[in-house]
């Protein structure tokens, strides 16, 4: 495997069947996807990954989407798209903390959020009941996914 991570100048067609993978309303992605910063994790030149950071308040970024090709998932790739965003934003002077948000029925990515150093900051209720944004309901992990949690992770520590 090659993997080379390299920001997104043009969204293509591989890129968003990745976004949606992680989010499933095509709304709620394009609600930040022109106001972020997005990379790819590419294997021989082809999508693997993405990640999408957005600033959201001062000093603050939130990495807004993070997926991988589920047949390259259990690889580490995932960390490995978030610790690069995290020594991304490290070197740049105007953040000091990123935030993430994931449901409450997310436990692998809960867990993976955790070991990188993010912290649980806040419960955002009913955030996936919203029917302009999510029309439909989401299960994961065969329960109803409702409510959602802010991690945050402090920066150049």
């Amino acid at each position: 495997m090659t993997l080379v991570i390299q920001k997104i100048n043009a969204y293509r067609p591989e890129h968003y069947k990745l976004l949606l993978d992680a989010d499933p309303s095509l709304k709620s992605i394009a609600t930040y996807l022109s106001r972020s910063t997005a990379f790819e994790l590419t294997d021989q030149h082809q999508p693997v990954g993405i990640i999408v950071v957005m600033p959201t308040e001062p000093l603050t970024a939130e990495i807004m989407n993070v997926a991988v090709k589920p047949e390259f998932q259990d690889q580490y790739l995932g960390s490995r798209l978030i610790q690069f965003v995290v020594d991304y934003f490290n070197e740049d002077p105007d953040f000091t903390a990123l935030t993430i948000k994931t449901g409450t029925t997310s436990f692998k990515q809960l867990y993976l959020y955790q070991k990188l150093g993010f912290r649980c900051s806040e419960i955002l209720t009913d955030y996936f009941k919203n029917p302009e944004i999510y029309p439909n309901d989401i299960y994961e992990n065969k329960m109803l996914l409702r409510d959602a949690i802010l991690l945050k992770r402090t920066l150049k520590v």
